[in-house]
């Protein structure tokens, strides 16, 4: 099973792009475009690595780091 990657940012094209290039690399990844999101998707998923941007909607990248 490949690696599960988190990509977490509120603009939707950097997002995008940066889940695409991870896919075709071959890994697993899973996106979020808020803290909030982020979190849950964190706990869901159990992801190998999160891609984290700071300033986001909701709650902002530092408190999603700290939480997790």
């Amino acid at each position: 099973m490949p690696e599960t990657i988190l990509v977490v940012d509120d603009e939707p094209t950097l997002l995008e792009t940066v889940a695409i290039n991870l896919r075709s690399a071959g890994y697993r990844v899973v996106t979020a475009g808020d803290g909030v999101t982020a979190l849950q998707q964190a706990k869901a998923e159990s992801p190998d690595l999160i891609i984290l941007d700071l300033m986001l909607p909701e709650i902002d990248g530092l408190t999603v780091c700290r939480s997790l």
